[in-house]
């Protein structure tokens, strides 16, 4: 069998010359074109406006800020402290089992289904785990979960313990968690338990769809309140009214 045919010598000067061009190729030598030519897959050409690049100063802004983005999660590993024996935080927090134990939490709401409950299989069941299947989805259902957070967290401040709720970010469904036991435990407005939320942790941020269903659900809890206060004195008069046609006593 005979051996192949080496490449003639132009196919290495082609190639020296690309490579040459490419090493000496700099962003800086780019220049600005508003408008491209564009071949479609039948061969008709047209004209389109051209998306400006990044400048390399734009990109490296944008690395520099991505950067510190991921320091500042890989800081934020403690439980913000909301009220007394409630706490709100990241998943960081969620695994810092240090800070878990020095604010004295032994109750976890996990409302992050990506995030595992680290510290569930402790020995003496030190910890007890409320795992919710919400994700951050503006269409999800947060009322199930709130009915069910709220219970928990009750539960376990009134038996001395403090609690964690978290989600991934400690922004948006954690947040929402921690606004709802609020309203309902504090009688705070919505906005009152946000600015409450937020005071503790800045960065707190419900998407859209969880503040939709905070709004109805702090009318709710509104309604029903009203309807309690109009209750009472009517069931005082009913008291009233019923003692008045029983009848008197027989005297001797």
């Amino acid at each position: 069998m005979a051996p192949a045919a080496s490449p003639c010598r132009s196919i290495y000067k082609l190639q020296a010359s690309v490579l040459s061009e490419v090493k000496s190729f700099s962003p800086a030598s780019l220049r600005h074109v508003p408008r491209i030519r564009v071949t479609d897959a039948s061969g008709a050409v047209r004209e389109e406006p051209w998306q400006e690049l990044q400048r390399p100063d734009e990109v490296k802004a944008a690395a520099l800020r991505a950067v510190a983005a991921a320091r500042a999660r890989g800081k934020d590993s403690l439980p913000c402290r909301i009220a007394e024996g409630l706490f709100i935080g990241g998943a960081g927090a969620a695994r810092n089992l240090k800070a878990l134990r020095k604010r004295g939490i032994t109750a976890i709401v996990n409302a992050a289904p990506s995030v595992p409950c680290h510290f569930k299989d402790c020995p003496e069941d030190e910890f007890t785990y409320l795992a919710l299947p919400l994700f951050d989805d503006p269409d999800a259902d947060l009322a199930p979960h709130i009915e069910a957070a709220n219970a928990f967290i009750s539960a376990a401040r009134a038996r001395g313990a403090g609690v964690l709720v978290h989600c991934y970010a400690g922004q948006s469904r954690s947040a929402a968690l921690v606004m709802a036991f609020l309203m309902a435990s504090q009688g705070l407005g919505m906005m009152e338990a946000w600015a409450a939320t937020r005071a503790a942790r800045p960065c707190a941020q419900p998407n859209a769809g969880f503040l939709r269903q905070l709004a109805r659900y702090s009318k709710s809890l509104s309604c029903g309140a009203a309807a309690a206060a109009i209750a009472a004195p009517r069931a005082a008069i009913e008291e009233v009214d019923a003692a008045a046609v029983e009848p008197l006593p027989l005297t001797q």
